[in-house]
């Protein structure tokens, strides 16, 4: 029998040796932390470097330990890796690598050494940036203050609930003032609607039928005249904002953003309002005329019927 190993076992054997070394790497990585008695502390930058590379290396993976009945179990997760191998909770591991990586090491040690706690870290995570550089470049972590340090967190927290809070309020009230424009939007067409309503029940009488049209002509001529101070209106809007050089870039951004659509939604309306119309009427008559030409009309006509 040939002693030669054939090009599949080969792979095989190869693959294994691969899986086999990451895994004395991970053996290695985590029995550094413990032979310089990091174990129990996981609070040192050496440490916590040890063990991102363990994570983002995955070679925890097919790491065996020994479960409380004395069965030999292997781990499938960090979750696992960091409770049954480290012996802490895989939330609690993540908070202080995701300290360490926004913070940097520096800042890392030094809250180490003032033994800042991990509801500090965390009230410091939540801060803005520009507040967390505030705090880092402090005079008192450079001092090792920690009263000072926990202090100005509470400060700086402060400010900025208080900042989300008037943040929350104007938020609120744009929803506010928004939901009321939604309502008004809603009533005009109701009330369009019911204007419809009250149109169909009209019927042209054979001896009225000038008085009649002169009357729909004029509300044709009325609501032509809202829509063109609704128009106007809108462009004073526009006209105002454009005058105004003061604004912040997010607040032209909202404002452009707002004004154009409302140009664009009226024009789309109207232009499909024309269209509609444009089909059904030009068919009756050889050319447009304004309604105020057409009752002009009627009552030079009527004038004349009188004489």
């Amino acid at each position: 029998m040939s002693n030669e190993l054939t090009a599949q076992e080969q792979q095989i054997t190869v693959e294994t040796t691969k899986i086999l070394a990451s895994k004395q790497d991970a053996l290695m990585q985590l029995g550094q932390i413990q032979a310089f008695n990091f174990i129990g502390k996981l609070v040192t930058v050496s440490e916590l470097k040890i063990l991102q590379q363990v994570k983002e290396s995955k070679n925890y993976k097919g790491l065996t330990y020994t479960d409380e009945t004395g069965k030999l179990e292997t781990v499938s997760t960090w979750e696992q890796c960091c409770e049954k191998v480290l012996g802490f909770s895989r939330k609690s591991v993540d908070e202080r690598l995701l300290n360490l990586c926004q913070f940097g090491e520096e800042f890392f040690e030094q809250a180490h050494s003032m033994r800042l706690g991990y509801r500090d870290l965390k009230a410091l995570r939540q801060l803005p940036t520009d507040a967390q550089a505030l705090i880092i470049e402090s005079e008192a972590v450079e001092t090792g203050d920690k009263e000072a340090v926990k202090e100005l967190i509470e400060d700086l927290k402060a400010q900025h609930k208080k900042e989300l809070d008037t943040e929350k309020k104007k938020a609120k009230e744009i929803d506010d003032q928004r939901q009321v424009a939604v309502r008004m939007r809603d009533e005009y067409q109701m009330k369009a609607m019911d204007y419809q309503s009250e149109l169909e029940s009209t019927k042209f009488k054979a001896d009225a039928w000038v008085d009649q049209t002169k009357h729909l002509l004029f509300e044709a001529t009325k609501y032509e005249s809202n829509a063109v101070e609704s128009l106007s209106r809108l462009i004073a809007l526009r006209e105002h904002f454009l005058d105004d050089g003061n604004l912040s870039p997010q607040v032209t951004e909202y404002l452009a953003a707002g004004l154009l659509h409302s140009f664009k939604t009226l024009a789309e309306d109207f232009a499909q309002a024309w269209l509609e119309t444009s089909n059904i009427l030009e068919g009756y008559l050889p050319k447009m005329r304004p309604s105020l030409d057409v009752l002009q009309e009627l009552n030079d006509s009527a004038m004349s019927n009188e004489e």
